[in-house]
């Protein structure tokens, strides 16, 4: 599983003007398929996954929604994500990113709360904890992508 996970970061990238069309449309079999490889590969399968939402967003490629309370899924999240992407490897990166929130929220937040702190669902040391890993994939954690770099270098180390 660890080299399907590689494979696909390595994937070519399609021309910038197909990606600038957004032609690949991942069904939400390919994308539950992406999480349970992230979640073995980067998270050692200690995420419950959660309702994963496939549907046109404003602004935004992805969003992790945390629940105080327990979910049907067995997580306290849901994760929606944009229906369609530049490439595969946008989709892969935005996805382990919203599992970096995830964790912080479903593994995390129990401990902080049992000891007097507010759960949290941020960009800080415990979300960036899994960037070393990540990186073991070609995934790059970031608190942001920038779009218009992306075209200019086609490298998410530089967007």
């Amino acid at each position: 599983m660890d080299d399907e996970l590689i494979q696909l970061m390595a994937t070519p990238l399609p021309s910038i003007r197909k990606q600038i069309r957004k032609l690949y449309r991942p069904t939400i079999e390919e994308v539950i398929h992406v999480y349970d490889l992230l979640n073995k590969c980067v998270f050692d399968n200690k995420l419950t996954r959660p309702e994963i939402i496939l549907k046109r967003q404003y602004k935004v490629f992805g969003w992790c929604i945390g629940s105080w309370e327990q979910l049907p899924s067995g997580s306290h999240c849901t994760i929606k994500l944009m229906d369609k992407w530049y490439c595969i490897q946008w989709m892969i990166t935005i996805l382990a990113h919203e599992m970096a929130h995830q964790y912080t929220w479903d593994i995390e937040r129990p401990d902080r709360e049992s000891v007097g702190k507010k759960g949290l669902m941020s960009h800080g040391t415990s979300f960036l904890q899994h960037r070393a890993k990540m990186a073991e994939f070609n995934i790059r954690l970031k608190h942001y992508l920038y779009i218009n770099r992306w075209f200019k270098y086609q490298r998410f180390d530089k967007c």
